[in-house]
């Protein structure tokens, strides 16, 4: 939870400023700083939860790379329950204010508004899809310089109710009025937020899910693993990382299973994650008598030694912004049958060996991929390290790409001014900016 003002609380920092503001509460004013030595940018991010994603991986990704890094992240959740990832992103010396959205929008909108009026952030960055509009326009009310809208999905999977369709278009609106920046991790995910003509302004950007390749550069046992699983060091292991939501459907790997182990027996199916249709798989895993040739695993702080440790990644997802377990697969140097969607098109750039289906591929397809990768020969370590050397999602392009949204060249959140500008600066992503009858405050730091 996040420390009270005056109080203190004791958890690992990544500096000393870090510790500072944490025990505190307090972040010091320019003045307070040495001479010529440029204040921290504070960045709110904003997530339903902070359990294990895509989106929140790669942050906490971020998080682990900062070190002393002038930028300091915080997070604002709107689910009452405590994330997988909250005590690792406290130790990195973040703080997680939990603001839970109920049923009253009204009451939420006034509590996340103090939040912000506490605090006093350089930037609010919501990942909250539609949503993110009514953040954006309490961020704006509250003088927030730079406000980001991060869409991830590529389809809205609840627009088929005309209340949906309301709502998602009194979000849009707010956000084109009180956005500074529109962000996501592909080219599909701006284009089915902001149509096909996305990049004609330079406010939106591509930023994308970035991995730290190090992890996958760590020799590991792949029989230990193994062992762990209950499985002989000879079988062949087919891994699918992701929670058990619909449009991740891990259910057909139940069928794809059955065609895969009727042919070689030694193949075991692997699925990592949580979710709510978790114990339905099992349940269709338990009908059809494949309960020997699947493993269920539960969330980890680490999943590095199993994606290493396997030999086929399965994805059967029909919608993803990018899909950062691809990316993972192919630093993995683990050959990747997917649905062929406009997210996992573009992660597929780092794959030396995918095979894209159609979404509505029968399972007789999967399985004969699968097979057909099986039977090839693994990369070699010398191989998979010359191709991350050269690897396009890398953990570091997303921090410049992060940076130059934040502090653009020539104009950093230090040359934010004070007093009011007007709502022509809407356009131009350097620059405050805020609507007519928004009352700009000062900064207090």
């Amino acid at each position: 939870m996040p420390c009270p003002r005056g109080a203190t609380e004791t958890v690992q920092v990544a500096d000393k400023q870090t510790m500072l503001e944490t025990m505190t509460g307090v972040r010091p004013s320019p003045s307070d700083q040495s001479a010529g030595k440029k204040r921290p940018l504070y960045a709110l991010h904003v997530f339903a939860s902070l359990d294990r994603g895509g989106a929140e991986t790669w942050l906490m990704d971020v998080m682990r790379h900062l070190g002393d890094h002038s930028l300091r992240i915080d997070v604002c959740v709107i689910k009452e329950n405590r994330g997988a990832y909250e005590d690792e992103f406290e130790r990195l010396g973040g703080r997680v204010h939990r603001c839970p959205l109920g049923r009253n929008v009204l009451s939420f909108n006034r509590r996340f508004r103090d939040l912000l009026a506490r605090e006093n952030y350089d930037v609010v960055h919501s990942h909250l899809y539609y949503f993110s509009g009514l953040v954006l326009r309490a961020a704006a009310k509250a003088g927030v310089a730079i406000r980001v809208a991060h869409n991830h999905p590529v389809e809205d999977l609840k627009n088929e109710r005309a209340t949906r369709r309301l709502y998602t278009w009194l979000m849009m609106r707010w956000m084109r009025a009180f956005g500074t920046h529109f962000v996501g991790p592909t080219r599909a995910s701006l284009e089915a937020m902001l149509g096909p003509d996305w990049n004609r302004d330079s406010n939106k950007r591509i930023i994308y899910n970035g991995i730290r390749v190090e992890r996958f550069l760590e020799p590991v046992d792949r029989n230990e693993i193994r062992r762990e699983l209950g499985l002989p060091e000879s079988a062949k292991i087919v891994l699918n990382v992701g929670r058990f939501v619909p449009h991740k459907r891990q259910g057909i790997l139940v069928d794809v299973a059955e065609r895969v182990r009727a042919e070689r027996p030694d193949v075991y199916f692997v699925l990592i994650g949580a979710g709510p249709l978790r114990d339905e798989v099992q349940a269709r895993v338990r009908q059809k008598g494949l309960e020997e040739g699947f493993r269920f695993v539960a969330g980890l702080p680490s999943i590095d030694p199993y994606w290493l440790s396997a030999d086929v990644f399965a994805f059967p997802s029909c919608n993803e912004g990018f899909g950062i377990v691809i990316a993972e697969a192919a630093a993995a140097g683990l050959p990747v049958v997917a649905c062929d969607i406009p997210g996992v098109r573009e992660a597929a750039a780092a794959c030396p060996t995918i095979e894209l289906l159609p979404v509505d591929a029968p399972p007789a397809a999967w399985s004969d991929m699968i097979l057909r990768f099986l039977n090839s020969p693994r990369p070699s370590d010398a191989d998979r390290r010359t191709m991350l050397r050269k690897f396009p999602f890398t953990i570091e392009a997303s921090m410049k790409a992060l940076m130059a949204l934040y502090e653009p060249s020539g104009y950093s959140v230090n040359d934010y001014p004070s007093e009011y500008r007007g709502s022509e600066a809407l356009t131009l992503p350097n620059r405050c900016c805020f609507p007519p009858w928004v009352r700009r405050r000062e900064y207090r730091r």
